[in-house]
């Protein structure tokens, strides 16, 4: 069935003579600069490689028909074998050299390169992949639905591709002929239209049917990637520190000033001063694709003066190599974990960088692997990843994470005051003397009569976020006074990082430890995409509290922002989002029939995509042969496509160029012909490739092909 698919797109014995038709070419042209145009779209800063390769591509196809109209010169065809390897040659130096996007630039000079060569049907088709190579380069780096358009053109032209290939090699003459003509306002419907009105219906229907039904099965990206996201040229120029490299926090921060819209939070840093004021623009910084919600967290603060908070052992830092095993250098942060209890669920989430960004490496849940293309990083004692430089846009790495799912029941049960290691204690309960008594009575008022200590973190949250506005504004900070003094009974209204130290401050008062954590907000999910769209207004600060044998949990007091930070369920299936959970692997049989039939979820992540696309092709070519045997009831697929036939319909369509006019509507192919009496023979033979059952006999071609020789003479 399959053979005789392809057979009716291409004969086989075409595929490799020389290709004369135009139209095939222009196609072909038209849907390379699809692939090119959307490439340099995403990848503007490489405009002048791609019009080098438009220059390539543009002579490339004027020289190869040229080429087979003339006769081909040996000397530009070796000096394009030499261009060609001396592409690739320039994209391993890239690699190696910091080029930008080297792969890229491959795609498109390597596209231009090899247009010289479409000489056949089978190198346009080639010429066709290479555009398409070019559409999938664009698409790892799509970030918005515009890619969409690029694609849905480059469709388009393959699909006409194959349809004037199936024309013009006489695949469909059966159809022509045997289908009487219709009369449309006393004009006949064009042969060509009435083919595509037969043809494109079939492959329009089957690919959408297909294509729904490999989208709803497939699993969503969560497990390991085929190709890992990373970036493959060493963003990372310097060796890691304990210092926070931030490209645009001011060196001087004033009390009480206002830079206005800031692309960067100035919590991105080595401390976080909370006199400091400021907002945020909404430029995009980087693309987030991850199968779970999520903040991204950055680091944390344990230290709190009265005004700032820092790390008390800033300089306390683990080096960490990588494994050089791992293509792209995978680092190991399982030994940064300090309880394995409750972390399920393993998940990939890449970073895309789209603005500068600092040293800082994002993560969700509990990371144990990164890969990012660096020589070393560092890990300080709150979890946060640093490398030694700035990330720069185009940059990308990879983090696999975990998440800790603990249920609200289970930390009701567990006492945390006065039942925590010394360490924890002793750098997560300070309190710097400017804390005021106030300040000290509100903790106790809102927390002493709660029954357990996960009560009184709620009763504290709870009240932070249904009391005090959000204002990126407040009046600038008195000198000498306590922040958290300041912004709970003076302003009471403020940014994040008050709410958040406001927390902490009454949490630390009853004897329960917790830091502050920096980081972004989940940004914007644009479910055509797939990614989250992570803006400068989302940088966040959110409150850790800390749970004897579980770990740190995150808690965000913020209005305006989610009650609950940590890292949501993992979807890992198209219609995931309808249940809680969210984990239809893990569900019982009974309980996956509820969604879309009885669907068996005990595959293994990648079995679920294979058996799709097998399905959904064993579909469409059933459907497909269905059709045809429907649309002509009265002469089977393998008669109505016998070669005999199809040798019979080239010879008239010989005939019909040689006459110089197509038959006319309401003409008969006898008619057609009646102005030579020499095709009377080929006539005949047309008649009965038309209209009988059983295909031609060698004698009946022969005296075809003699009847069109003669005429010829």
């Amino acid at each position: 069935m399959i053979s005789r698919l392809a057979g009716r797109f291409f004969k086989k014995a075409r595929l490799r003579e020389d290709e004369k038709s135009i139209p095939l070419r222009l196609i072909v042209y038209a849907a390379q600069m699809v692939g090119l145009i959307g490439l340099l779209y995403q990848l503007p800063k490489l405009l002048p490689y791609g019009f080098i390769a438009a220059v390539l591509l543009t002579t490339g196809h004027l020289w190869a028909y040229r080429s087979v109209t003339h006769g081909k010169n040996p000397a530009v065809r070796i000096a394009v074998f030499v261009g060609f390897h001396l592409v690739v040659l320039w994209m391993l130096v890239g690699l190696f050299a910091g080029l930008a996007y080297p792969q890229a630039q491959l795609a498109m000079l390597a596209m231009g390169m090899v247009s010289w060569e479409l000489f056949s049907r089978m190198n346009l088709s080639s010429g066709l992949g290479l555009g398409l190579i070019n559409l999938y380069v664009a698409s790892t780096l799509s970030r918005d639905v515009v890619f969409g358009l690029f694609f849905l053109i480059y469709v388009a032209l393959m699909l006409a591709f194959l349809w004037v290939s199936d024309a013009e090699d006489g695949e469909r003459e059966s159809d022509v002929i045997l289908q009487p003509e219709r009369e449309t306002a006393n004009e006949a419907v064009p042969l060509s239209m009435r083919g595509l009105a037969s043809w494109g219906p079939r492959f329009g229907v089957g690919a959408l049917l297909a294509g729904f039904a490999v989208f709803m099965i497939s699993p969503r990206f969560a497990g390991r990637p085929l190709i890992t996201p990373v970036s493959f040229r060493l963003p990372v120029s310097s060796q890691p520190t304990a210092e926070v490299v931030n490209p645009a926090v001011p060196l001087v921060q004033i009390e009480g000033w206002s830079d206005g819209e800031s692309e960067y939070y100035y919590g991105f840093d080595n401390q976080l001063d909370l006199r400091y004021r400021g907002g945020l623009s909404d430029d995009i910084m980087m693309y987030v694709r991850s199968p779970a919600w999520s903040y991204w967290r950055s680091h944390a603060y344990d230290y709190y003066d009265g005004k700032v908070w820092q790390q008390s052992d800033r300089g306390s830092v683990t080096v960490l190599e990588p494994d050089w095993n791992n293509l792209a250098g995978q680092f190991n942060l399982t030994g940064t974990a300090q309880f394995s209890d409750f972390l399920v669920d393993a998940f990939y989430q890449s970073y895309y960088i789209a603005r500068p960004m600092p040293n800082l490496v994002f993560t969700a849940g509990e990371p144990i692997a990164l890969n990012v293309a660096a020589e070393r990083i560092t890990v300080d004692s709150t979890g946060g990843i640093r490398v030694g430089s700035p990330f720069q846009p185009g940059m990308t790495y990879t983090v696999i994470s975990l998440r800790r799912d603990v249920p609200p029941e289970t930390l009701r049960g567990i006492r945390i005051a006065g039942n925590m290691p010394p360490d924890i204690a002793a750098k997560y309960l300070q309190l710097p003397a400017s804390i005021t008594d106030r300040t000290r009575a509100l903790a106790h008022q809102l927390a002493d009569g709660q029954p357990t200590d996960y009560d009184k973190i709620i009763a504290i949250r709870d009240y932070l976020l249904e009391t005090y506005p959000y204002d990126f504004y407040p009046p600038p900070h008195q000198p000498g006074a306590d922040a958290v003094d300041e912004f709970l009974f003076v302003d009471q209204r403020g940014v994040c990082e008050m709410y958040a130290s406001a927390m902490i401050v009454m949490l630390r008062e009853m004897g329960i430890p917790a830091r502050l954590v920096a980081g972004y907000g989940a940004g914007d999910y644009n479910p055509i995409t797939g990614y989250y769209q992570v803006r400068a207004s989302d940088a966040h600060a959110w409150v850790e509290v800390y749970y004897p044998g579980i770990g740190w949990m995150p808690y965000d007091p913020t209005p305006g922002w989610t009650g609950e930070p940590a890292t949501g369920p993992v979807k890992r299936w198209f219609f995931s989002n309808a249940f809680d959970r969210g984990r239809l692997p893990r569900l019982p049989v009974e309980q996956v029939m509820q969604v879309g039939g009885r669907v068996i979820g005990a595959f293994a992540a990648v079995w679920p995509l294979i058996v799709g696309v097998l399905v959904a092709g064993l579909l469409v070519l059933i459907g497909w042969e269905a059709w045809d045997r429907i649309s002509l009831p009265n002469l089977r697929w393998p008669e109505r496509q016998h070669p005999n036939r199809r040798r019979v319909f080239r010879l008239y369509r010989r005939a019909t160029r040689r006459l110089g006019h197509q038959r006319e509507a309401g003409e008969t192919v006898r008619q057609h012909l009646s102005e030579d009496s020499a095709l009377d023979g080929l006539a005949d033979a047309v008649d009965i490739a038309a209209y009988r059952a059983a295909p031609p006999d060698g004698e009946e071609i022969d005296r075809a092909r003699r009847s069109l020789e003669t005429s010829d003479r």
